[in-house]
């Protein structure tokens, strides 16, 4: 019996002071990880999920991610030892590209002797924030913005609800993004 507590007490010793350190992903790193999960339920998913939506709601807005520098991590600190940045430009990150953040704006006024107008707006941008364009754009309807739209991946969103279609002035964006597989999803509205 006494043998048995000495070897524990070694393995627990060897264990907690005998391991190497191992450097943490960086956030940039984390989402994209998370992202190729689909965002699973866990505290680093979800604190990554919070990270890219604050990266897109201030103004001016920021890429959804940045440079993941795990890349450059050593293979003895349980990196893949190579040199730099993570490069999604090769094949396998194909789904990473094809995120999208989404901007939504509408408003509704009254013009003089006619009734009520809406204005709207669908806007999307690449990852990088670099390729924009308006995915839908409309001045002076007569009619509320629709229910729903089919983004640039093929993927029907629903426009923005709350404070919603009768409202005088609402805007909003969200991320729509792909896991590994290719399954698309996309984050809820975020008013500012």
């Amino acid at each position: 019996m006494r043998r048995l507590l000495v070897s524990l007490i070694i393995v627990l010793g060897f264990g907690a002071f005998g391991t190497k350190p191992v450097r943490a992903y960086d956030m940039d790193c984390a989402i994209m990880l998370c992202m190729a999960g689909g965002f699973p339920s866990s505290a680093v998913c979800t604190a990554a999920y919070a990270a890219m939506i604050r990266r897109i709601t201030p103004w001016p807005v920021r890429p959804p991610f940045g440079i993941c520098t795990f890349a450059a991590v050593p293979v003895e600190l349980g990196g893949p030892g190579g040199e730099g940045e993570l490069d999604i430009s090769i094949p396998e990150y194909a789904w990473l590209r094809r995120t999208r953040v989404l901007w939504f704006y509408g408003r509704s006024y009254d013009s003089e002797d006619e009734p009520r107008k809406w204005d709207w707006y669908v806007r999307s941008c690449d990852h990088e924030n670099r390729y924009c364009r308006y995915h839908a754009r409309v001045f002076g309807s007569h009619t509320p913005w629709p229910e729903s739209f089919v983004s640039e991946n093929s993927q029907s969103i629903s426009f923005p609800s709350e404070a919603g279609r009768f409202s005088f002035f609402h805007r909003a964006v969200m991320v729509e993004y792909g896991d590994y597989e290719g399954k698309l999803d996309h984050s809820e509205w975020f008013r500012y």
